[in-house]
């Protein structure tokens, strides 16, 4: 027992500290979330699961599939360059328009508050049947990454709104926590090697959301959740 929880005070001081690095350094592509050997780590389940948005959404729960899980190894996080928009209609306009077919490119999409909740998250069929994704030009990259769109055009308009980012933030700390994926592999669109795009747009606050996945990886862990 105190072994475990010498662990467990090591580890709060560890994240403190990289959070102090990335606010002062902006250090921030080389540090994981967590050690993919923290057990009592990932077998937590809080308040930090519920998605803090009118629709009460557990992301474990959202992210439940029946199905072989696939190796993922990035997320890329995307914008879908319009005021409006929702799972269904980027999902029309990718089997219709585009041709593909298993529709939407995404595996998550999540509203602005236009035809979907703001900060609701539509879970795509791709997610649900572990298929991979179609929403990057890098066909590799689509094998092994997990696709999250946020409604809005951060490149013309402004930022993601306070719910589209807690959102995001919360969904993006499960999946990296569940497959592994280090905080490197968490990536914009226009991170990813393939033929130029802006997406998801200047105004997409990166600093800000990679400081926040590190702070809410560093309150998953304390003396009171211990084992």
């Amino acid at each position: 027992m105190n072994i475990l929880r010498n662990r467990t005070y090591e580890k709060i001081i560890q994240y403190v500290s990289l959070t102090m690095i990335v606010a002062a350094g902006g250090i921030l592509g080389a540090l994981p979330l967590l050690s993919s050997s923290s057990a009592e780590v990932r077998t937590v389940i809080s308040e930090n699961d519920m998605l803090r948005t009118a629709f009460a959404q557990k992301i474990s729960q959202i992210c439940e599939i029946d199905t072989k899980e696939r190796p993922w190894q990035y997320i890329v996080i995307h914008h879908s360059a319009s005021e409006k928009g929702n799972a269904t209609r980027f999902d029309t306009y990718h089997r219709e328009k585009k041709g593909w077919k298993y529709g939407l490119a995404y595996h998550f999409v999540i509203g602005n508050g236009t035809l979907s909740g703001d900060g609701e998250v539509e879970v795509g069929n791709r997610w649900k049947n572990q298929i991979h994704g179609a929403h990057t030009a890098n066909m590799d990259c689509n094998q092994v990454a997990i696709g999250i769109c946020l409604v809005g055009d951060f490149e013309n308009g402004g930022k993601p709104s306070e719910n589209q980012f807690d959102s995001l933030v919360r969904l993006t700390r499960y999946l990296s926590s569940k497959y592994d994926i280090p905080l490197s592999n968490i990536i914009l669109h226009s991170q990813v090697h393939q033929k130029g795009t802006a997406c998801p747009g200047k105004n997409f606050p990166m600093a800000e959301f990679k400081t926040s996945l590190i702070q809410f990886a560093s309150n998953e862990i304390s003396p009171s959740r211990k084992s």
